[in-house]
């Protein structure tokens, strides 16, 4: 079973090619939108996005860049309609792993998405024995019964780490933070001080949360993702 993100404007043939997916046991969520996009990923690991370049909010070939520098290890796969060569090229060079025309038989794209799920194994959540556990709705985090309240951006942040085994590098932290000015690297190590303060006197423990010089933060200990 592969987790799979449609992201397609044309709801009728994102419903057809869902229904075909899940048919093969793949499990599959549609976004609609560029904005849809960024909140289903946010909220759910994937293992391949199929995205069509011609969304309604944002043109894919904007996504595509920041895609791979948010989540570098998401298969990503573009169907479109864009059958010019030089689209293809931009599309391939901006970060896709592959590039897809419109029209094609289902059966085609499954290949294809099983061919690169082999190479990009899907993100999971830590595993269920960690005593650390990210809740998403309530946008807290728990250790052995104790809660603290989360902020949005120390959501993201602690997030944003949960999803990724290598270190997040620094640069991408500011992206997702949605900062680009000169104090917004400043700003993230306020927020990381201010998160392990936070953790340490409401939950009495380190947060296991490393710092790698020159690479950016990582986690030192699984976390669990709960709704």
């Amino acid at each position: 079973m592969t987790q799979i993100l449609i992201v397609e404007d044309n709801g009728d043939y994102a419903a057809d090619m869902a229904e075909f997916l899940v048919g093969l046991d793949h499990q599959v969520e549609v976004a609609t939108s560029a904005a849809d996009m960024w909140a289903a990923l946010t909220r759910n690991p994937h293992a391949v996005v199929v995205l069509d370049l011609g969304l309604p909010d944002e043109d894919g070939f904007n996504v595509i860049p920041r895609m791979r520098q948010l989540y570098p290890e998401i298969g990503l796969l573009v169907l479109t309609g864009r059958v010019a060569f030089d689209s293809r090229i931009m599309g391939l060079r901006l970060g896709a792993d592959h590039y897809l025309t419109k029209p094609i038989k289902f059966p085609e794209l499954a290949a294809h998405i099983e061919a690169l799920d082999r190479r990009v194994r899907p993100q999971e959540p830590a595993p269920a024995l960690s005593k650390w556990t990210l809740k998403v709705t309530a946008r807290q985090l728990e250790l052995m019964g104790e809660v603290i309240d989360l902020t949005e951006k120390e959501w993201n942040f602690l997030h944003l780490l949960t999803m990724n085994t290598r270190p997040v590098p620094r640069q991408v932290i500011v992206a997702r933070m949605g900062g680009d000015d000169p104090e917004a690297s400043r700003r993230v190590d306020m927020l990381v001080y201010r998160l392990r303060k936070k953790a340490r006197l409401g939950l009495g423990q380190d947060l296991p949360l490393r710092s790698a010089y020159g690479e950016g933060y990582s986690l030192s200990a699984g976390f669990n993702l709960s709704s």
